[in-house]
């Protein structure tokens, strides 16, 4: 990775830190984890996750996933709430950085793909939310046109491997919930974190 991109992301992610706790205090309720924490947990994850991919856009594309990431996780953990002015912000710079990526390198059949990946997800989710309230939400399916695009545009075995990873993980810590008492079949989880969670460990592991 490029010393001054890597370098730059980690300054980025870290400073990200204080709006992401007011974001959290705000729409998660009074408490937030201390600024500090947030940015050190964000630049963290960016620049593990930025390591993985080669393309700088791409890769300023997923960082500023796991910006809007982190906050959104710890929101639907705490309130089971996707807040719009997130998932919309995170799309948008998600949207505006592949655009520039394909514009950059003539990568319009990856940007193609990362769009249908994106309604693919996105319309998944909202079927699901409205067919089985409470399985999953439209904040979901909101949040998944942002993962969606940033898996496909890797390719459609990543973006199936990270939906699959997130229903696993949640699957997984809902066995666990169950188990320990400590929820029961009616209980439900917000889904919002494993949606993320999927997402990062198969950029992780897979790369690009």
């Amino acid at each position: 990775m490029n010393l001054v991109f890597a370098t730059v992301a980690v300054v980025v992610a870290a400073a990200s830190g204080w709006p992401a706790s007011a974001l959290i205090a705000r729409f998660g309720g009074s408490t937030a984890p201390r600024p500090w924490v947030t940015a050190l947990v964000t630049a963290a994850l960016v620049i593990v996750v930025t390591a993985r991919v080669h393309e700088l856009l791409v890769a300023s594309a997923v960082g500023w996933l796991v910006i809007c990431g982190v906050p959104l996780a710890v929101i639907d953990s705490k309130v089971r709430r996707l807040p719009d002015v997130l998932t919309g912000a995170c799309l948008a710079g998600v949207a505006a950085l592949l655009i520039a990526a394909a514009a950059t390198a003539g990568q319009w059949h990856d940007l193609a793909r990362a769009a249908a990946g994106a309604a693919i997800v996105a319309a998944a989710f909202a079927v699901l939310a409205l067919a089985r309230p409470g399985s999953a939400g439209l904040g979901d399916a909101k949040l998944g046109l942002s993962t969606g695009a940033a898996a496909a545009w890797a390719g459609w075995g990543i973006l199936l491997t990270s939906v699959f990873a997130a229903f696993a993980l949640a699957a997984g810590y809902g066995i666990a919930l169950l188990a320990s008492g400590r929820a029961s079949l009616r209980s439900s989880l917000p889904f919002g974190p494993f949606l993320l969670a999927g997402w990062l460990a198969i950029v992780l592991l897979a790369g690009r």
